[in-house]
C-alpha cells in the first residue's frame, strides 16, 4: 500500500512546497517504517522529504513563503542548536549515540526553524495542525482499536520512534487537546465528529498502555482543559463521559496498577528512577557547563565513576542499581547531557512557549473576538506542553520532537496575528472564523 501511494506523495510534495514540509514533519511522526518491512523499510522516507522541502524553499518555489526573520523563539533556539553541537563536541569518550542524538536534534530545530517562513496564514497553521494529529492518531487509533475489540485485554507498548508504553502515552496525550481543536474548528459535521471519536479511541490507547505516568498526564490535561474552556461545564461534562467509558473499559489490572501511584515511596521502579536522578546529577556537578554529552546518564563507560555518586540527591536513601539506567526525566536527562547550562536553556526555550502564549492573548485583546481561534490553539498547545513537563519528569524524552514542534507553533500563531493587525486585515479576513476549515 504505501509502495503504490509513495510516487503520489512524491509529486504532490515536489510541486507545492507547503505538501513537502508537511510530509517532511508527517513521516517522521507516524514511524512509519515501524510499520513496513521489506525493501520498503530500507527508504530514507523523512530524509526524501526533508530533502525536497529545503530545495523548494531554497529555490524560492513558494509564493507565500516570508523572509526568514529572528524572533525570541528563534534565537532561544539557535542558542541552545549551538550549545548541543559544543556538548557533543566536548563529550565524554565511550557514548555510542552521542552525535547521532545530537544530529537527530539538530535536524528538528532546523524543521522547527523554517516553520515562520512556510507556515504563513491561518489555512497553514490549521493543516499543521491536522498533520500532526494524523501521524500520532494513526498509531494512538490502531492501539485504541484493538484494546476495544479485546475487551481491555490488548496492551500498548509503543514502537522504537515514540518510545516504550510511558513514553508512547505521554505522546499521545499531547495530542489529544489538537483534536479537540479539530472538533471545534472544522465546518463538516462527519469530520467534526470523526475528530471526536478519535479523541475517544486515542484515550483507550492511553489507558492500554498501562502507563502510570499516562494516568497522571490525562488528569493534567483533563483540568487544563476544563480551567480553560469557555463552555466550562460541557468540558467538564464531556471529560466526565471519557473518563466513565475508561473506567468501564479499563480492566481490573490497570486499575491496580494506578492505585500504586500513592506509594511511590515504596516503589522499587520509582527509587530506581531517584537512583538514576542521582547519578544524572553528578555528572552535572563535574561537567556544569557543556554536561558530558548525550545518553551520558547512560552510558556504561560512566556508570562505574558516578554510581555511588549522589549529586544533589544525598539526602535521599536509594537502592544501589548495578546497571547503567537511563535518567528516567527530562530535567536529570538534559542536566546530565547538556549541563546546568543547557537545562537553563532548555526551561527558558519552554518558558518562552508561554510567554508567548500571553503575548497571543494579549493581541487578540486588542484586535477583536474574530481571533478566537489563535487563543485556543494557544492554550491547547500549552496545555500539551504542561503534560509534556509533568509527564516528563518521569521520562527520559527530552529530545523528542513534538514540544520543540508545539513552541514554535506557538510563535508562528502569534506571528500570524501580528501580520493580520499591521497589514489593517482582521483575522476573520485571513480565514472565516470557528468551525469554516473541513
Amino acid at each position: 500500500m504505501v509502495m503504490c501511494l509513495l510516487p503520489i506523495l512524491l509529486i504532490l510534495s515536489v510541486r507545492n512546497t507547503f505538501s513537502a514540509y508537511l510530509m517532511w514533519g508527517w513521516s517522521g511522526l507516524i514511524a512509519l517504517s515501524t510499520y513496513l518491512y521489506g525493501f520498503m523499510a530500507g527508504v530514507p522516507y523523512v530524509q526524501t522529504f526533508a530533502i525536497i522541502a529545503l530545495a523548494l524553499i531554497l529555490l524560492g518555489k513558494d509564493p507565500e513563503k516570508i523572509a526568514f526573520k529572528s524572533n525570541r523563539t528563534i534565537i532561544i533556539m539557535l542558542i541552545f542548536a549551538m550549545h548541543i553541537v559544543l556538548s557533543a563536541t566536548f563529550a565524554a569518550p565511550g557514548l555510542a549515540r552521542n552525535w547521532e542524538m545530537c544530529s537527530n536534534l539538530l535536524k528538528t530545530i532546523l524543521y522547527c526553524l523554517l516553520m515562520p517562513m512556510v507556515v504563513t496564514s491561518r489555512l497553514r497553521i490549521h493543516a499543521m495542525v491536522v498533520m500532526i494529529a494524523l501521524a500520532i492518531s494513526f498509531n494512538a487509533g490502531l492501539d485504541g482499536l484493538k484494546f476495544i475489540s479485546s475487551a481491555g485485554a490488548h496492551t500498548a507498548r509503543g514502537n522504537s520512534k515514540l518510545g516504550d508504553n510511558n513514553h508512547y502515552a505521554m505522546v499521545i496525550i499531547m495530542v489529544l487537546p489538537l483534536l479537540l481543536y479539530l472538533y471545534q474548528y472544522t465546518s463538516k459535521k462527519l469530520i467534526r465528529w470523526g475528530f471526536i471519536a478519535v479523541l475517544v479511541v486515542s484515550s483507550l490507547a492511553v489507558v492500554a498502555t498501562a502507563s502510570r505516568g499516562g494516568f497522571v498526564g490525562m488528569m493534567v490535561l483533563a483540568s487544563w482543559i476544563v480551567l480553560k474552556s469557555r463552555r466550562k461545564l460541557q468540558g467538564f461534562i464531556v471529560i466526565a463521559l471519557v473518563a466513565a467509558l475508561i473506567i468501564q473499559m479499563a480492566p481490573e489490572s490497570w486499575s491496580n496498577r494506578m492505585n500504586t501511584i500513592e506509594g511511590a515511596s515504596d516503589d522499587a521502579s520509582f527509587m530506581g528512577r531517584v537512583t538514576a536522578w542521582k547519578r544524572a546529577s553528578a555528572i552535572a556537578l563535574e561537567n556544569p557547563v557543556f554536561g558530558a554529552g548525550f545518553h551520558a546518564g547512560q552510558a556504561p563507560s560512566l556508570f562505574q565513576e558516578f554510581r555511588h555518586k549522589s549529586g544533589l540527591l544525598g539526602f535521599i536513601e536509594t537502592p544501589d542499581i548495578n546497571y547503567p539506567a537511563a535518567s528516567h526525566s527530562i530535567y536529570f536527562e538534559v542536566m546530565s547531557d547538556l549541563g546546568f547550562l543547557g537545562l537553563f536553556i532548555f526551561l527558558a526555550l519552554i518558558a518562552n512557549a508561554f510567554i508567548t502564549r500571553q503575548e497571543i492573548k494579549k493581541l487578540v485583546k486588542h484586535g477583536g473576538c474574530a481571533s478566537d481561534w489563535a487563543v485556543d490553539i494557544a492554550d491547547m498547545l500549552a496545555g500539551a506542553l504542561i503534560v509534556y513537563l509533568v509527564s516528563g519528569a518521569l521520562l527520559s524524552a527530552a529530545y523528542f520532537d513534538l514540544p520543540y514542534i508545539f513552541i514554535m507553533l506557538m510563535e508562528v500563531v502569534k506571528l500570524q496575528l501580528v501580520r493580520a493587525q499591521n497589514s489593517k486585515v482582521n483575522a476573520v479576513d485571513v480565514f472565516p472564523p470557528s468551525r469554516s476549515v473541513t
